[in-house]
């Protein structure tokens, strides 16, 4: 993925000054993504997905949807010896599953994040993660919104960062990816993600510093 147009950290939900117009629309497009991801009652899709867990690259398919007042609960449908790994998650469990044969495929950073639980973990990021950065990105002839989500204490290219690609018209994730320390763990494609809409939520007040009530994320 070749990244342009990038314009800094995004402390505050003001447009910094000093960045082109397509710095600035891409910006305001992280607004009202954020806020359409803080609105959202839930959101279903398919996911291919590679994990890289020390010398070992683990590629399989994942099934999952998630309800805002439920479980979210993501499947893995291929390959066949891995098919039946669930993990079903709330807010206050997470709970990993084995079907068969299935197997634990260990965590990719200190904090036990697994490759399954990735997935709900980075689109709560976007909702209300620390975004370091909103650009434009170009892959082939399509343009994508990307955002970079991290700790905001922490560096770039260390800790755990996630990088997200989402279709500028409808804002559902494409692509991302995990980075541990500066080094992937973790990618993934969608072409069917879709988000179920609360249609009382306001959004026009969603900021980019992850806290949904203005206060600066930093």
């Amino acid at each position: 993925m070749r990244r342009e147009l990038a314009c800094g950290a995004l402390m505050m939900t003001v447009l910094l000054t000093g960045c082109s117009k397509q710095d600035q629309q891409a910006q305001q497009q992280g607004v009202l993504l954020r806020g359409q991801y803080q609105a959202m009652s839930g959101w279903s899709g398919t996911f291919r997905v590679s994990a890289h867990l020390g010398q070992q690259l683990y590629e399989f398919a994942l099934e999952g949807t998630a309800q805002q007042e439920g479980e979210t609960v993501l499947t893995v449908v291929e390959p066949e010896w891995m098919a039946g790994v669930t993990a079903r998650m709330t807010d206050e469990e997470a709970v990993l599953e084995y079907d068969g044969a299935g197997m634990t495929l260990g965590t990719l950073n200190g904090d036990g994040l697994s490759p399954i639980a990735a997935i709900p973990e980075m689109l709560d990021q976007v909702a209300q993660g620390y975004i370091a950065q909103c650009s434009w990105a170009q892959e082939g002839e399509d343009t994508f919104l990307e955002l970079t989500c991290r700790d905001p204490e922490q560096e770039q290219g260390a800790g755990t960062e996630y990088t997200m690609w989402f279709a500028p018209d409808t804002f559902a994730l494409r692509m991302a990816e995990v980075q541990v320390d500066g080094a992937t763990v973790l990618t993934v494609t969608s072409d069917d993600f879709t988000m179920e809409m609360n249609e009382d939520e306001s959004t026009d007040h969603a900021d980019l510093d992850g806290d949904p009530s203005g206060q600066s994320g930093a």
